[in-house]
C-alpha cells in the first residue's frame, strides 16, 4: 500500500513538472451547527435554508444527531452528540433579555455583525448557546483534516474568555489543540461579542475517527458556544488536464 501511494505521488509530480497537470482541491464539505433549538430552554431553530440559502443543524443535548446535513442540504456521514452539557439558554446572549420561547421581536433584536461572522451570521443561530459542555463530532474521514470555527457570545459573564479545546478521546484528558475567544468585552462586560470567531485548523480525527470537543471559561467559570462551523479539508486531487493538441501530439509518437 505504501509503495502504491509513492508511485501515485511521483507520477503526479512528474506530470506537474511537464506542465500537463495541476493540483485542484476537491469540493469540501461544510456543516453548520446551531447549539440550541426550539426544544432547548429559550432556544430557537435556525431556518433551513437561511436567508443566505444555507442549511443548518439545530441541536440540543437531549438528542443524538446522525447524518448531519451540509450547507447545501445534502446528508453526510458525519454525526454529532453531546457527552456532557452544562446548560443552555439565550438570556443575556446577543438578543439580551429573552422569553421562553423567544418572541419574534426578541429574535429580531439579536445584535450581531452578520457580515463579519460569515456563514455563522444568522440571528437564530447566534442568539442561543450552550455552557461548559463536551461533544463529539463522529464519522470523520481519517484521510482528511478539518477546520472548526467557533462563535461564542454572552454578556455579564464571570469569565470574559472561553477556551475551545480538542482532545484525543472521550476522557477529555489529553489535549490536542485549543483556541480562545472573548465572548464579551473585557472592560465593558455588558457588551457581548458580535463580530469575532475562533478557528482551529488542520485537525486530524482522533480515536475512532472522532473530534472530541470541550469548551469552558478560561479561569474555570462559564464558557459559551452559540454556533459552530465544520469544514472538511480534502487532500488535493491531481487532475490531468491535457490540451487536445498535446494529446494528439503524444499519440503520434
Amino acid at each position: 500500500m505504501k509503495t502504491k501511494t509513492v508511485r501515485k505521488v511521483s507520477v503526479c509530480t512528474a506530470l506537474i513538472a511537464l506542465g500537463l497537470v495541476f493540483a485542484v482541491p476537491l469540493q469540501a464539505t461544510t456543516i453548520l451547527i446551531d447549539l440550541g433549538n426550539a426544544i432547548s430552554w429559550r432556544g430557537v431553530d435556525t431556518p433551513s435554508p437561511d436567508l443566505n440559502g444555507h442549511y443548518w443543524n439545530s441541536v440540543w443535548s437531549g438528542a443524538y444527531y446522525p447524518g448531519l446535513i451540509d450547507i447545501d442540504g445534502n446528508r453526510t456521514s458525519i454525526n454529532f452528540g453531546f457527552s456532557s452539557a452544562g446548560g443552555t439558554d439565550s438570556y443575556n446572549g446577543p438578543a439580551g433579555v429573552t422569553s421562553n420561547p423567544p418572541t419574534p421581536a426578541e429574535i429580531a433584536a439579536t445584535d450581531i455583525d452578520a457580515a463579519a461572522l460569515g456563514n455563522l451570521g444568522i440571528k437564530e443561530a447566534a442568539m442561543d448557546y450552550y455552557v461548559n459542555s463536551t461533544f463529539e463530532i463522529q464519522g470523520l474521514d481519517p484521510a482528511k483534516t478539518y477546520n472548526l470555527t467557533f462563535f461564542g457570545s454572552h454578556k455579564y459573564s464571570p469569565d470574559t474568555t472561553t477556551v475551545y479545546s480538542i482532545y484525543t478521546d472521550g476522557t477529555f484528558s489529553t489535549l490536542v489543540a485549543s483556541v480562545s475567544l472573548d465572548v464579551q468585552d473585557a472592560q465593558s462586560p455588558w457588551l457581548h461579542n458580535r463580530d469575532k470567531v475562533a478557528v482551529l485548523t488542520g485537525l486530524a480525527p482522533q480515536t475512532y475517527n472522532i473530534l472530541y470537543v470541550k469548551f469552558a471559561g478560561a479561569t474555570g467559570s462559564e464558557g459559551y458556544l452559540n454556533a459552530l462551523q465544520i469544514d472538511e479539508v480534502p487532500e488535493p486531487a491531481c487532475l490531468a488536464l491535457l490540451a487536445v493538441g498535446g494529446l494528439l501530439a503524444w499519440k503520434r509518437r
